[in-house]
């Protein structure tokens, strides 16, 4: 009966862990990671890798979490389910970056909700997360993993890799020459919204 129970214990503790709710494991060295890119949950999967993954368990959720503006003008990753921007553009320009400010979407964790609700997913399944250079999508998973979110793996190259100002060709979901798209995905709530504008 002691075995039984022993045994009921480790298969409930098995189930519980988030790398055998999909057989993950991580091919990114946490060592060689900038602080700025480490996250709390401590997943880590790299774009290639991400893609292997997908490709063999299509039910992971893969989140592009970039600026609509940004995604618009340079696509997306193919196997993207939806695109939930953390942070969107602004019109205040920033001369010692040379960019546009990125400010918080304070509907993040709604719309969030919202795919998780329409994939039949909870915060306890496999989600995926990418962005342009791995930043964004870092952060997108302290402020999921702060909302009760266990499973969420951050693609840490992003799509564009670690130098977004120079010739990256080390990393990165295009430079691994991995399947991208230029479709918008149209359910989306920016998207709509970005279709209104006249041009």
């Amino acid at each position: 009966m002691k075995f039984f129970r022993a045994l009921s214990s480790i298969l409930l503790l098995s189930l519980a862990s988030p790398s055998f709710a999909a057989d993950l494991v991580s091919d990114v060295s946490v060592s060689a990671l900038k602080a700025s890119k480490m996250t709390p949950l401590g997943f880590y999967v790299s774009s290639s890798k991400a893609h292997e993954l997908l490709t063999g368990q299509p039910e992971i959720l893969f989140v592009d979490v970039r600026d609509p503006v940004e995604v618009a003008l340079t696509g997306h990753p193919a196997s993207i389910d939806k695109i939930v921007p953390v942070r969107l553009q602004s019109d205040v320009f920033d001369t010692a970056i040379n960019e546009f400010v990125l400010v918080p979407n304070k509907n993040f964790l709604k719309e969030m909700t919202a795919t998780l609700k329409a994939a039949g997913k909870t915060r306890d399944d496999v989600i995926f997360l990418t962005c342009g250079s791995g930043y964004r999508s870092a952060e997108a998973v302290r402020i999921l993993a702060a909302a009760g979110y266990t499973n969420v793996w951050h693609i840490p190259d992003g799509y564009d890799g670690d130098d977004r100002r120079g010739m990256n060709t080390q990393n990165a979901w295009q430079n691994a020459g991995l399947p991208w798209s230029r479709h918008l995905v149209m359910d989306t709530p920016w998207v709509k919204v970005f279709h209104k504008i006249s041009y």
